[in-house]
């Protein structure tokens, strides 16, 4: 993100910040090849995030999976923050000149202020949050697609990394030790869909949990590419 748009959306952030108070989390995320950290932020108490904090695991699993090359933005999906707060959860995708993905605008509300003026975090942002919206430049986060898991918000890279690769690994039914070349392959995909490889130093925390060397796991990655390539 060129410092222009940095500037921007800074300012953004911060006028939102106030403007909508502090209930409302606005979180600016400059995307690079291996880093997605918050650049700006206002009532980062709500979440607990701070700058330097990681994307959310559903919007890692939403860039992994191409979602920004349909839609503009995503609305009102449901989050947890660490402190339990139920949240719900809005996103736009930030591009450059050239068309390229840089950065996430995200505003998180906190709906458990409110849980007792509507049934479920869903339904709260759908009266609450919901903007108008042209046909074609959005989608609301589906619940299938989002296999009904909210979206987290670690505080840190080290932590997100951490959180995936352990929730994917003990949930394998081969424990690590008895791993496969394919068995690898086959969470090696699952890791990356989650957008595990898009957090800083992910590929050396990977090898040491699955017993591989790094340059193992780039190679697997590599096959990954070209399979999804074809």
């Amino acid at each position: 993100m060129d410092l222009e748009l940095k500037r921007h959306y800074s300012q953004i952030v911060e006028f939102l910040g106030h403007i909508l108070g502090q209930d409302y989390e606005v979180a600016l995320h400059e995307l690079n090849d291996d880093s997605n950290q918050i650049i700006a932020i206002a009532n980062g108490e709500l979440t607990g995030r701070h700058l330097g904090s990681p994307l959310s695991n559903k919007m890692l699993e939403f860039i992994a999976g191409n979602m920004y090359t349909t839609q503009d933005y995503v609305l009102r999906f449901a989050s947890t923050a660490a402190n339990g707060k139920e949240m719900c959860s809005n996103s736009m995708f930030i591009r450059d000149a050239s068309g390229e993905l840089v950065g996430l605008l995200c505003i998180n509300f906190d709906s458990s202020r409110y849980e007792n003026l509507a049934r479920n975090v869903l339904d709260l942002c759908g009266t609450m949050m919901l903007p108008r919206t042209e046909s074609g430049t959005s989608l609301i986060a589906d619940n299938n697609e989002a296999d009904d898991v909210p979206s987290t918000f670690p505080t840190s890279i080290a932590g997100a990394t951490a959180s995936i690769v352990s929730a994917v690994i003990s949930s394998y039914p081969v424990d690590v030790n008895r791993l496969t070349q394919d068995e690898k392959m086959e969470i090696m995909d699952i890791l990356n869909r989650k957008g595990v490889f898009l957090l800083k130093g992910s590929v050396s925390y990977v090898a040491h949990e699955l017993h591989s060397s790094e340059a193992s796991i780039y190679r697997y990655l590599g096959k990954l590419n070209n399979k999804n390539n074809q």
